[in-house]
């Protein structure tokens, strides 16, 4: 698919019926999303492939354009683990190194085939410094996701 592509089908998302982790940029259009998905590059996957591995060092944010990711934790045997969330297209992840620049904080394997738009930090930087009112957008709708993922994370853990 083209960024164009790839744009109509960001663009097409609703917030409202969508997953409450998808990034919501309701006043986005398709001509929007092309201009910071020109900055991207596909990466297909397949189900049970690992996409994110917890400690590596990378600050790329993933798109998910399609497909449905699974995002967990390797229990101290190095063979199990335990999902923490589920994240469907329309979604990021890598989010939290893309802010941080620290090492990934868990592992993200495929549930079901899909393709990843990886947004390098330094495409990012270019792409605010051409765009910066569509950058903050951007910033402010990943800052919802990250919101209401902890809140998530917060709620599991009072239970």
């Amino acid at each position: 698919m083209s960024s164009a592509q790839w744009a109509s089908m960001f663009a097409r998302t609703e917030p409202d019926r969508a997953a409450p982790d998808v990034l919501a940029l309701p006043h986005w259009n398709g001509e929007h999303w092309q201009k910071l998905l020109l900055h991207t590059t596909p990466r297909p996957f397949r189900a049970s492939e690992f996409v994110i591995q917890r400690d590596v060092a990378d600050r790329t944010l993933y798109l998910v354009a399609a497909g449905t990711l699974e995002v967990g934790v390797t229990h101290v045997d190095g063979v199990s683990m335990t999902s923490l969330a589920r994240i469907s297209a329309g979604s990021v992840i890598g989010e939290q190194s893309f802010f941080d620049g620290q090492p990934r904080s868990a592992n993200v394997w495929a549930v079901a085939d899909g393709t990843l738009l990886l947004l390098p930090f330094d495409a990012f930087s270019r792409f605010g410094e051409a765009e910066p009112a569509l950058a903050r957008d951007f910033l402010f709708a990943m800052a919802r996701v990250l919101s209401i993922r902890l809140r998530n994370t917060s709620f599991r853990l009072r239970r």
